[in-house]
């Protein structure tokens, strides 16, 4: 995952092929099922617990458009694609 100075997604990695984000990065916040978790989370992480991150772009690869939702998981910081859409 390449990262901007302010943390949004500019270019990553999906299925084999490198994709580079061409529009900007829309990020906003949603609730994790913290029971799922609950068993296994740290002492003193609960925001993280919590809440996780979500973007949604366009990015381009070989010509390619396609609109992304990714998760950014922390303090693991590990990122997942959850949705595609391709034009």
């Amino acid at each position: 995952m390449m990262l901007d100075y302010d943390g949004a997604p500019v270019g990553f990695c999906w299925r084999n092929r490198d994709y580079l984000v061409a529009s900007k990065p829309v990020r906003w916040y949603s609730r994790k099922l913290w029971w799922e978790n609950a068993e296994s989370a740290e002492r003193g992480i609960g925001a993280a617990l919590l809440e996780v991150e979500m973007w949604r772009m366009w990015a381009i690869s070989d010509q390619q458009r396609v609109f992304f939702e990714l998760i950014h998981n922390q303090p693991q910081d590990n990122w997942v694609v959850k949705e595609i859409s391709q034009q």
